[in-house]
């Protein structure tokens, strides 16, 4: 299917068929998330996929009781790691993109001057903007994740109502990530029609508004 088609048929799914999702479609869905892009190639997500019903009914319990969340066929929890802006593991991110693209920095130029630099480096500004530059890329890579699961014929319901805290807890997840959204995936038992969109001329301009 082509991209723009994709694009325009991904809607939310809330109605779940009880039927079992492949592996290999959710390593489909998983591979588009990896390689989305993100801040200087740090790819600060983690993703836990969730099959389990007992763990999936607990989920949507803690999503305010939300079906989308507790009849999927799996849920994808995704999940973001501030410290993989620390100026260690950026820099490192930053090097490999420098020897592949072959960019013209030096490494002088690297840590001299993006590394201290407040536009360049998250970690400079505490943890806080740490937190949302990695928030910000897991959202890209979620986006992503939409769009293929139309490609697999599955459905998806992007989800951020949901107790963050109390599902990184309930899974046991590293201290060091922080739950972001919650992705239900499963085959559709529902075919809603787009929700409407603005109109082009309201929302982009070209050279000034």
């Amino acid at each position: 299917m082509e991209l723009e088609q994709l694009i325009v048929e991904r809607v939310s799914i809330r109605k779940w068929e009880d039927k079992p999702i492949e592996k290999e479609k959710i390593e489909k869905v998983l591979e588009a998330a990896r390689r989305a892009p993100s801040w200087g190639n740090v790819q600060p997500w983690r993703f836990v996929v969730v099959q389990d019903r007992a763990k999936i009914e607990k989920m949507g319990e803690m999503s305010g009781d939300q079906d989308a969340v507790s009849k999927a066929g799996a849920v994808i929890v995704c999940c973001g790691v501030a410290g993989d802006f620390n100026k260690n593991l950026q820099r490192a991110a930053l090097k490999s993109v420098m020897d592949v693209d072959g960019f013209d920095w030096t490494v002088d130029f690297l840590d001299d001057v993006v590394m201290e630099n407040d536009m360049f480096a998250p970690y400079r500004k505490g943890k806080e903007i740490m937190e949302v530059k990695a928030g910000e890329n897991v959202m890209i890579a979620i986006s992503f994740m939409t769009v293929e699961a139309v490609q697999q014929g599955l459905g998806s319901c992007w989800v951020g109502a949901t107790d963050c805290k109390g599902v990184g807890e309930y899974l046991n997840l590293p201290k060091d990530w922080f739950v972001h959204d919650l992705l239900p995936i499963g085959y559709p038992a529902e075919s809603p029609k787009p929700r409407p969109r603005k109109v082009i001329e309201d929302i982009a301009f070209w050279e000034t508004v």
